[in-house]
């Protein structure tokens, strides 16, 4: 069995281990001569560091939440925060998250994660954001969150490209890699290079698609309820809780603050997350989060 071929069915085969093919791959790029293949190769097992780009399946979008605290007891919890409230020199951080850890340590992550999500440190996001998420409401603690669903796809999505590759070469040099001797290659390192460039970057990456990490786009008018109602109607709000919502925006009135809900909008916000949160709304509750945060921003013109 050549080099190429014992790539390719360990990349084939979901059970192997990713590290191992990893490895087997670093001595084929070191036969064939790629600069290019090394590098992404290395960057793969030890991590990216913070001067290079991350390639695109890397990339993804955070949900931020919070728990909020207000006078007389009152508060909210697991409350979702809109992109609009982040200060904007930190908002493409969380908008387009760049997963720069190692194959590796995803691994382990994933082996210790009994949970459908995973966390991500925002350092002093809560006091930056004070009451300008909710009114009367202090933001005492924030988190950004991602599925584990992303860091499964990661792994398949290298799994496959270090595949397209190994065919693509294959298919031009059926033993390319297994002989030592650079005046014996069959394909020269400047097209296994144009091959890496096009399997493994020039491909568009396969994450996987829900609302708690894609941008979502909804044709909302500002202070047009019907609109509104429209987008919630379509994502399973109850009746009861779209006449709720409207009696919640016509009691707080304009906002006061760009970037904040009133009281009762917060209110009502907080009583959709717990129906998420129990199953008696038919969404996951990364997704309500978002759902409403975005909605709701835009009926406010936010």
């Amino acid at each position: 069995m050549t080099l190429l071929e014992d790539i390719q069915n360990a990349a084939v085969d979901s059970k192997s281990d990713l590290g191992t093919l990893l490895r087997k791959c670093k001595l084929l790029a070191a036969r064939l001569g790629s600069q290019s293949l090394e590098n992404w190769l290395l960057w793969e097992c030890n991590g990216y560091p913070e001067d290079v780009d991350v390639p695109d399946y890397r990339i993804w979008c955070l949900e931020l939440k919070g728990h909020f605290a207000g006078p007389f007891g009152s508060g909210i919890r697991n409350a979702p925060i809109p992109w609009v409230c982040l200060p904007e020199k930190v908002r493409d951080a969380y908008r387009n998250y760049k997963c720069r850890q190692s194959i590796a340590s995803i691994e382990e992550l994933l082996r210790r994660s009994n949970k459908g999500t995973l966390q991500v440190s925002t350092g002093d996001l809560a006091v930056a954001l004070g009451t300008k998420v909710y009114e009367y409401q202090n933001c005492v603690q924030a988190w950004a969150e991602f599925s584990v669903g992303n860091l499964i796809e990661l792994l398949n999505t290298v799994r496959n490209r270090i595949l397209d590759f190994a065919l693509a070469v294959w298919k031009e040099a059926p033993t390319a890699g297994d002989q030592l001797d650079k005046s014996d290659q069959k394909i020269e390192p400047g097209r296994v290079t144009q091959i890496f460039n096009t399997t493994v970057y020039g491909g568009a990456a396969n994450l996987v698609g829900s609302a708690t990490e894609s941008q979502i786009t909804f044709t909302i008018s500002k202070n047009d309820f019907a609109s509104l109602e429209l987008a919630l109607r379509a994502n399973a709000v109850l009746e009861e809780d779209i006449v709720n919502l409207q009696s919640a925006i016509q009691n707080d009135g304009q906002i006061k603050k760009t970037g904040s809900f009133g009281p009762r909008v917060s209110s009502w916000i907080a009583d959709m997350m717990k129906k998420a949160a129990n199953g008696s709304w038919g969404i996951g509750i990364g997704a309500a989060g978002n759902l409403l945060a975005q909605v709701i921003s835009k009926y406010y013109g936010l």
